[in-house]
């Protein structure tokens, strides 16, 4: 039986492992430092008969090299090179060292190295010892034994260190107690005191190197019996020798007697050995305690939750994010007719709704739960479920999202409605031969299922497939025959350097038998391997234990999932005995009342209600264990004292054999205060309505009937308040207002509302325009729209005035642009023509005279070529001022070669970067908006390089829907709209062009962010060819 590890023990022994190491080698170089220097405390402490000669000073330093590669990678099937090496080196020099000593000659490497020094001390007396070469011989045979591939390879190595354990221990013992009677010992068995500390201290490295294996998984397991082994046993070899030593040192002292010396150490013997027992005993029943503790606190915990979730009134069905079913509670199993056990695993549209019906519920599942923002959030919908039996059952469902350990579940809440419904029209069952084929593919699919094993693959000594069963084909996706010789880390890549490529490696290394679990991720399963290698391959048994997995966490989940469903109940909930003990509440019990849990748990329901509201509270909760349910209204006393009004309902319910009580709590604070707010609403309308200065009248909705009228309304309609409640309202408007009464009048409760300005008249015919202002509001707990008429005829007709002169303005803006335009296209044309004429001319004349004069004569020459340049960059300046004036392209091209042509010049003078974007094909667009949007275009650039601070524009021109639409956009500064609003005359400009263009202009800008400008011109559409 393997034994369970525990992994922190492990690594502790290993890490102390290193430590005895590196003590021991520090220990070697001193001894080598003390013989170079000749240091003799380094190589002998204390009072050493005997001191440690330098090769065994070397065989030590060769031990913890050989150590090194096992404390680095570990211990596997092969033995290091450098280990077996050094293991080699040491064990032929004990070797050597013990032949020496049958044949009483001695050529060790330290006569080599140290042979004058040993000399002067006697080279005899100070050569390796038969017991420390046995030592070096016996430590050396254990390192190699590690690797190999024998069952009891740790067991016999750590029985090889026994006798070198002893023998060390009961050196440093005699040098320790320091008694005449071990000097003997000490010559007959000489072993210096730096030498025997390093075989205690490298025997306990080999011992701690692998603590999980031979005699040390006896230690260092999780287990009881070990743990008391790693209490007792270093007791029991440090009290002996410390008790021991304090006995002969105050015997040697003359502290006291022999005998009283020995009497006193059986005492103090029996004394700390029977405290380590206790301190063990009390050890071992607190673990027990705890452990039984956490089993009893799991098991109420299940109950507690199995409790809630049975007696629920309504069924509750808790799903995953894929829409699996996770909980099924009784409810649910009596509402469908499906157990937990058939239900729980299969999605929730296969469960609950028809086949027919099925893909549509399931796409609308899908959507909510991807994105939470379906018809289901924050409301009920009322779908046609299926029974098992395939009857209909019309269901309200309800579903909400839930977070468990950073897991997304969904609870839904369902209630049958299948009295309300049963009017309505059922759905056809299905029919006999439909069943009986459903009936037969579902014995065929569960016959296949019965014959499906696990998962089996067999693998060549290169990993290649070379066979795979159906059922391994399923778990990994894939058909069996594609697999065959492909090697398994090519077809899987994401499973190099997992737990399960290790198990593979290890298999195949060590030639053994070798099971691991291991979650593989691209799959999403949790797989059992069992791995059974051979010369020429693996055989691997694989087992989907993703169940097994999914159950064992279920318990954890268990309590956390009933914590979570019960906080995120709305208002308080609470579940007492019949003695008012209370054994469950939510978060929101603790955060209302103002009571921590500990405080909670030992009071009475009746002290959370006020000594007035006692007996009405007993006669309730009565009434609950009585009748099985009932509801109580009452002030809930918070802790502060504070009374906070609550509606409670409550059921009763059967825990552990016991009556109890089960409620919720509604918090009626916020209701209180509408219902007193509506109270003095009614009033202060009232009083308003009647001395109101302004009309006012009262309509009933949703009749839309006038009810009342104040007297400021009858002055200024001229009615009496029998003639003004007797008309409708559509009586109050002119003819022309009447056409759109039925469209903008709603009878629908919707508050306060701005109905704009109507034409009214007053009885004698007189027209009056009135801002109406509604609001619906309850008056005596009937709705009604109190309506408000605000005259503002005066205003009206002024705004009319105001509108005409605009439109003047516009006119006159619009002529001053079409003259200005006029006038640069006729400047444009002179220059271009008359202008550009004559410097042609006058090039040509200069260039006549440069060729009939002599090249002699220099500076005239040199005068000409000169004067021939300048008419160049004036016939340049002209065609530039022509083009500025007025484009030719865009007369001649259009205005989409114009704007390129405009976008270059523009890169070309300022040095910004520009890119356009023109539509498909050419815009066609009259002259008098064409030359309006190359205006617009212009002016938005000279901002760009005037104010921007761009470093690229991007300039968008297309036609939509018989609108041509430009965009200019830059990278700069940008500026705030509300600061430059109304102080801008170029931007003034732009938006006027394209109101008289009839179009809209539109600036956006944010600081840091850059500016957009946007123009839409509608284009007049071409008549229609007769």
């Amino acid at each position: 039986m393997q034994l369970p590890v525990d992994i922190r023990i492990n690594d502790t022994l290993k890490r102390w492992s290193g430590y005895f190491v590196a003590l021991t080698a520090v220990i070697g170089v001193m001894i080598l430092a003390g013989w170079q220097f000749d240091v003799t405390i380094l190589r002998g402490w204390g009072q050493s008969i005997a001191h440690t000669n330098p090769l065994s000073a070397i065989c030590l330093l060769l031990l913890c090299v050989a150590f090194f590669p096992y404390l680095k990678n570990g211990v596997n099937r092969h033995i290091p090179v450098l280990t077996g090496i050094c293991a080699s080196i040491v064990l032929l020099l004990a070797l050597l060292a013990l032949l020496g000593h049958i044949s009483e000659m001695d050529a060790g490497l330290d006569l080599m190295l140290f042979n004058r020094k040993l000399a002067n001390e006697g080279a005899t007396a100070f050569r390796m010892t038969k017991s420390t070469a046995l030592s070096f011989a016996l430590i050396a045979v254990s390192l190699l034994l590690l690797p190999r591939q024998a069952n009891n390879r740790y067991k016999i190595s750590h029985l090889l260190l026994i006798p070198v354990l002893l023998i060390s221990v009961f050196c440093l013992m005699a040098y320790l107690y320091k008694g005449e009677s071990f000097s003997d010992f000490l010559r007959f068995i000489p072993m210096a005191m730096p030498t025997a500390s390093s075989f205690c201290l490298v025997s306990m490295a080999v011992l701690f190197l692998t603590p999980g294996e031979g005699f040390m998984k006896d230690i260092s397991s999780e287990l009881t019996g070990s743990m008391t082994a790693r209490i007792l046993v270093p007791a029991a070899i440090i009290v002996p020798a410390l008790l021991g030593f304090i006995r002969i040192w105050g015997w040697k002292e003359g502290f006291y007697s022999y005998e009283f010396g020995v009497a006193m150490l059986t005492v103090a013997t029996i004394v700390i050995f029977f405290a380590i027992i206790w301190f063990n005993t009390i050890s071992l029943n607190r673990r027990d305690m705890q452990k039984r503790l956490a089993d009893q606190a799991l098991v109420d915990s299940e109950e507690q939750v199995k409790a809630i979730f049975d007696n629920a009134p309504d069924a509750i069905v808790i799903i995953d994010r894929h829409g699996r079913i996770v909980r099924w509670n009784p409810e649910s199993e009596h509402l469908f007719g499906v157990s937990s056990g058939e239900a729980v695993g299969n999605g929730l549209s296969d469960a609950i709704i028809a086949p027919e019906q099925r893909e549509a519920h399931r796409k609308g599942l899908n959507r909510f739960l991807g994105n939470h923002s379906s018809e289901l959030v924050g409301r009920s919908i009322e779908i046609l479920a299926t029974r098992k039996d395939q009857t209909s059952v019309d269901v309200s469902m309800s579903v909400s999202p839930l977070t468990l350990d950073d897991q997304q579940f969904f609870i839904c809440f369902m209630r049958n409605i299948t009295e309300k419904k049963r009017t309505e029209a059922k759905l056809k069952t299905f029919n006999e031969e439909l069943s009986r084929q459903v009936r037969e593919k579902t014995k065929e699919v569960t016959d296949i299922f019965e014959r499906v094993t696990d998962g089996f693959i067999a693998l060549d000594k290169d990993f290649r497939y070379i066979y795979v069963n159906k059922k391994a084909g399923e778990m990994i996706h894939h058909e069996p025959q594609s697999l065959i010789g492909r090697n398994v880390w090519d077809v899987f890549p994401d499973a190099v350097n997992t737990p399960t490529y290790d198990a593979f490696q290890q298999a195949m290394e060590q030639q053994e038998y070798v099971m691991n679990t291991d979650h593989f991720e691209p799959l999403n399963i949790w797989q059992e391997n069992h791995i059974y290698p051979s010369p020429n391959g693996l055989s691997v048994f694989i087992r989907d234990i993703s169940q097994q997995k999914a159950a064992e966490n279920s318990v954890a989940e268990a309590n956390t999932m009933a914590d979570k469903l019960i906080d995120s109940l709305p208002g308080v909930f609470y579940f007492y005995d019949e003695q008012g003990r209370f054994i469950k509440w939510n978060k929101q019990f603790e955060e209302v009342t103002g009571y921590s849990a500990a405080e909670v748990a030992n009071m009475h329901p009746l002290q959370f209600f006020a000594a007035k509201d006692h007996a009405y509270m007993i006669s309730r909760i009565q009434d609950v264990f009585t009748n099985g349910e009932g509801d109580a209204e009452a002030p809930f006393v918070t802790k502060a004292g504070v009374q906070i009004p609550y509606f409670f309902k409550a059921t009763k319910l059967n825990f552990q054999g016991k009556p109890c009580l089960l409620g919720t709590g509604l918090d009626m604070k916020e209701r209180k205060k509408v219902e007193a707010a509506l109270t003095a609403s009614e009033q202060k309308y009232k009083l308003l309505f009647e001395s109101n200065p302004m009309p006012m009248w009262m309509v009933k909705l949703p009749e839309y009937k006038l009810i009342d009228v104040n007297y400021t309304a009858l002055r200024k309609y001229r009615y009496t308040k029998a003639e003004f409640l007797a008309m409708k309202t559509s009586d109050l408007m002119t003819d022309d207002e009447k056409a759109r009464t039925d469209y903008k009048i709603s009878t629908e409760f919707r508050g306060e509302y701005h109905a704009g300005i109507w034409k009214h008249k007053n009885k004698q015919g007189k027209v009056i325009y009135a801002d109406i202002v509604t609001h619906d509001i309850y008056y005596q707990n009937v709705p009604v729209r109190l309506v408000l008429s605000n005259d503002v005829t005066e205003q009206h007709l002024a705004k009319e005035q105001l509108e005409k002169s605009y439109e003047s303005i516009r006119e006159l803006t619009e002529y001053l642009q079409n003259i200005r335009e006029e006038e640069r296209l006729h400047i444009s044309r002179e220059i271009h023509d008359e202008l550009g004429q004559q410097l042609t001319v006058l090039k040509m004349d200069v260039s006549w005279l440069n060729k009939k004069i002599d090249v002699a004569d220099g500076p005239v020459k040199q005068k000409l070529t000169e004067l021939l340049g300048l008419i160049d960059t004036t016939v340049k300046t002209v065609r530039r001022i022509a083009s500025e004036l007025r484009p030719t392209l865009l007369d001649d091209l259009g205005i989409q070669a114009a704007m390129e042509w405009h976008l270059e010049e523009f890169a070309k003078r300022s040095g910004i970067e520009t890119s356009f974007d023109p539509p498909d094909g050419e815009v066609e667009v009259p002259d008098n908006l064409k030359i309006g949007l190359f205006r617009i275009f212009q002016e938005s650039l000279t901002n760009v390089a005037r104010h921007s601070g761009a470093t690229k524009v991007d300039v968008n021109l297309k036609e939509k829907d018989n609108h041509v639409i430009l965009t200019v956009r830059d990278n700069g500064r940008g500026f705030d709209e509300e600061k430059t609003r109304k102080k801008t005359l170029g931007l003034l400009g732009m938006k006027e062009r394209s109101s008289v263009m009839g179009g809209d202009y539109n600036i956006s800008s944010v600081p840091g962010q850059g500016t957009t400008v946007q123009v839409m011109v509608p284009v007049p559409m071409e008549k229609e060819k007769v």
